[in-house]
């Protein structure tokens, strides 16, 4: 990163910071009807970079239909092939493709078949029952021509509803198998988005873009979420200043301007961004939202705080350095340290479970990816790809989401950590302030 950011001055800006760039976004054509949004994208592109490791190559035909209806049945087959698409360990081969009897069993496998297409690895599902079914699945080995066990393949008394649910679950047992390491496939991403002129909402969506609902839609302002305490923090301009919010209850109760909240992993305390007229400081509050002491306390601005994954630190943005840099302290207050020294305008810090901090830097209105490690060293993970911002780790530290808009097109995707894979789950403008399920 070079250069400065068209000259801009931090100051008083990043006061403004959570509620102007991290919210900019590309206008959006929508109803304004509580924050459920745009269509899934078919046309995934994916971006491999330089050096990636090669995907390992898995068929997953469609699931065997025993007197359950089609679209049950096509329900588990897509996202069984959507979760290991999103897996980038696995390239999922074309049905097309697929020499094998469609009607092959659960455990009549001809290996001759599956390996002549390249599968190294294979996935049957069944589904059997009307309304209430029977769902079992297996992970096979092509190469070794040997079944792998899976925790959970085996589902009894499955609604129509709940098919997501079980499929997402035996995914996360096949990346538990095959890399040591669960999946996080039934998690879910908060975000903000655009519902009309001046009126913003909070939204939620599994992690591969699907069940888009709307969380809150009062019409007013509402942005900046946060997972905590079973649900979502943010902020609301519905009395008319930013208030943090918990659900529909009001957390905060004083004349301070709250931004974006933190809270701990352990659950047991929140840090957030307020500011009492002046400019922003950092407050470490209680379980209820009471103000329990000042962190910062300094003449620089300071917003955007995020634990370290055993909540003895906080990373956060500071004007410190007469722009807004990325720092580390201790929760108990003191020990301030600048991490990043590149780049002019860097933003949105995220701390994820892999002791990465994901942020995103602007220069000359271009925003990217970066992370950051505790002593400084950092890494770009998107670069020539249009504007990219709004970064949040996943539970397990595998994938980033973020917001992107590029050539390939706008919307919330999702990219492994070192950035080689990117993947859009959600299309559409407006969307903002990404914050993923842990």
């Amino acid at each position: 990163m070079t250069g400065r950011v068209g000259g801009a001055r931090f100051g008083a800006a990043v006061a403004s910071l959570a509620l102007a760039l991290l919210v900019a976004g590309p206008a959006r054509a929508q109803e304004a009807t509580g924050g459920a949004v745009g269509e899934a994208e078919d046309g995934i592109h994916v971006i491999v970079g330089p050096g990636a490791s090669q995907l390992e190559p898995i068929a997953i035909p469609d699931a065997l239909c025993f007197g359950a209806s089609p679209k049950a049945c096509g329900t588990v087959s897509d996202v069984l092939r959507r979760d290991m698409l999103l897996s980038f360990f696995l390239q999922v081969l074309p049905p097309r493709s697929y020499l094998a009897d469609p009607a092959e069993g659960l455990s009549d496998i001809k290996w001759g078949d599956w390996g002549n297409i390249g599968a190294r690895f294979l996935i049957k599902a069944e589904v059997r029952g009307q309304g209430s079914h029977t769902v079992e699945f297996r992970l096979y080995n092509v190469t070794q021509q040997k079944l792998i066990p899976v925790e959970q393949q085996s589902f009894k008394n499955v609604s129509d509803k709940d098919l997501r649910r079980v499929t997402h679950k035996f995914a996360n047992g096949v990346m538990l198998a095959l890399t040591g390491t669960a999946g996080v496939f039934d998690t879910r991403i908060a975000y903000a988005v655009k519902q009309g002129p001046g009126v913003k909402g909070i939204g939620v969506m599994d992690m591969d873009g699907a069940n888009r609902s709307g969380l809150v839609g009062n019409g007013s302002i509402n942005l900046l979420p946060s997972w905590g305490f079973g649900g979502v923090l943010y902020t609301s301009f519905k009395d008319g200043k930013p208030d943090l919010y918990f659900g529909t209850r009001k957390l905060s109760s004083d004349a301070g301007h709250y931004r974006k909240v933190a809270v701990s992993p352990d659950g047991s305390q929140m840090v957030a961004s307020i500011s009492y007229g002046g400019q922003s400081d950092l407050y470490l509050l209680g379980k209820d939202g009471k103000v329990i002491r000042n962190l910062t306390n300094s003449d620089a601005d300071e917003v955007a705080p995020t634990f370290s994954p055993d909540g003895s630190k906080i990373a956060f943005v500071s004007s410190a350095a007469g722009g807004p840099q990325i720092y580390m302290m201790s929760v108990s207050g003191g020990g301030m340290t600048r991490l990043t020294h590149a780049g002019s305008y860097n933003y949105a810090p995220d701390w994820g479970k892999n002791g990465l901090i994901v942020f995103a830097g602007m220069e000359e209105g271009v925003s990217d990816i970066f992370t950051v490690t505790e002593s400084g060293t950092m890494a770009r993970l998107t670069q020539d790809q249009g504007i990219n911002k709004d970064p949040s780790w996943s539970p397990d530290g595998r994938y980033i989401a973020f917001i992107s808009s590029r050539r390939e097109g706008t919307g919330l995707y999702l990219m492994s950590a070192d950035g080689r894979y990117q993947y859009m789950v959600a299309k559409g403008g407006g969307y903002g302030n990404t914050a993923w399920e842990r």
